[in-house]
């Protein structure tokens, strides 16, 4: 038999003992493709690529994974400036068996977040995602250190994100999505262009389904003293309805009511001075809202109070030129409807004309959220507010309507 110590067979000869193959069936030990590697368990270590398809299972010579590494950051808004608090961040990763490892955890008040056990490697992808908004960058872990991504390279972006803006004569809520540096697509909805752009508009359902989020502006479709879709109106509600049903989300603000209301059917509904559900058309004076006063409001969602920072704030409901808040769309109670920010006491209208100020209501919703999809579904939001942005003392219904943008 060959030994391979000696050197009876001369330098030519010679084979080490690490080069030694034997094809051979049924015994233990690292196969490389039929080939059995004898007595040389390091071959794999060095070389798992080569054995088991990379794969070395752990046992008593391949111990748990260790020397794992860990990714810290911020998630930033598509303004580069605004950081967001509960984005989710996740990681897919091979561990040192060759598992994919999936980490994922949500970001702070502050925006920050931590990735903790990441396995080593220098072409994974963070992920971080905020309602339809999402952003990935690459990064390099290595083993046993920290990797810092910079503070506005993790800022989640619009991306295929499609957004349409109906105009109205009341609000500018575009004015926001500009700030939050997110492109849109406007549909003028005030007296002059209603029938020639927005009506038309609403009333395309496959029109509708091209955009993911819509924005209805304070007083759009407004004519006289009502809310009007005109001669479509019916086919304006149903589209509304059945593009949140398939994915779609709304937003709307004030004398907005009505869009809001046919979006999401019976998930709540406001009071009226003539005791009457709000239909198509709204008359505005049936609104219940007095202006102007100023409302001491709070915040229930906990979300939302970590990211403004506080639970409290002054919600103004002004009475003056381009900013007319009189028989604002008042709210009630509504168990449909996840209460995001609230009043604990406001003054209605004492009449049609709202001259003057009535009774006082209590526990008054101010901004709504209803989800028609459930839980895992993308989209499916209408999302109401008493208030928009016009008129604000501070930044805080600033920093609401931001959160609100950016969650739907």
């Amino acid at each position: 038999m060959f030994n391979p110590g000696s050197n009876r067979y001369g330098p030519r000869a010679m084979i080490t003992r690490t080069a030694l193959l034997l094809f051979v069936l049924s015994v233990s030990g690292c196969e490389c493709g039929g080939a059995r590697l004898i007595d040389v368990p390091s071959q794999c270590e060095l070389d798992p690529a080569s054995c088991d398809g990379g794969v070395i299972e752990p046992d008593a010579g391949h111990p748990a994974c260790m020397n794992q590494g860990t990714i810290t950051g911020k998630v930033c808004a598509p303004d580069l400036a605004t950081f967001l608090n509960g984005a989710t961040v996740s990681v897919d990763a091979l561990d040192c068996t060759g598992a994919m490892v999936h980490l994922t955890t949500t970001s702070a008040a502050d925006g920050t977040f931590t990735l903790a056990n990441v396995p080593p490697g220098t072409s994974l992808v963070v992920h971080a995602t905020l309602g339809a908004f999402s952003q990935d960058t690459p990064v390099t872990v290595t083993a046993n250190a920290t990797t810092a991504i910079p503070d506005n390279q993790l800022c989640v972006a619009q991306k295929a994100v499609r957004i349409a803006v109906v105009t109205g004569s009341g609000d500018q809520i575009e004015n926001l999505l500009t700030q939050l540096n997110l492109q849109y697509t406007k549909f003028g909805g005030d007296s002059s262009t209603w029938s020639s752009q927005a009506e038309p508009f609403l009333r395309d359902l496959d029109q509708l389904k091209q955009f993911d989020l819509i924005f209805v502006d304070c007083a759009a479709a407004h004519k006289g003293s009502t809310i009007d879709f005109g001669t479509s109106g019916a086919t304006i509600s149903n589209n509304l309805h059945q593009y949140v049903l398939a994915g779609g989300s709304v937003y709307a603000s004030d004398w907005a009511l009505l869009f809001a209301l046919e979006a999401a059917p019976s998930a709540f509904a406001p009071p009226t001075n003539n005791g009457q559900p709000v239909s198509n058309p709204m008359t505005t004076n049936e609104l219940m809202g007095f202006a102007p006063q100023t409302v001491a409001a709070t915040v229930p969602d906990a979300a939302l109070a970590q990211f403004l920072g506080k639970s409290s704030l002054s919600i103004a409901f002004p009475k003056q030129g381009g900013a007319n808040s009189l028989h604002w769309g008042l709210l009630a109670a509504s168990p449909g409807a996840q209460v995001l920010v609230s009043a604990g006491s406001v003054q209605a209208c004492k009449d049609t004309t709202c001259t003057t100020a009535g009774s006082s209501m209590s526990n008054v919703p101010l901004a709504v959220r209803v989800r028609l999809l459930t839980a895992g579904q993308k989209g499916g939001n209408v999302v109401y507010t008493s208030f928009h942005n016009v008129a604000q003392s501070g930044t805080d219904v600033e920093q609401v309507l931001k959160y609100l943008v950016l969650n739907l």
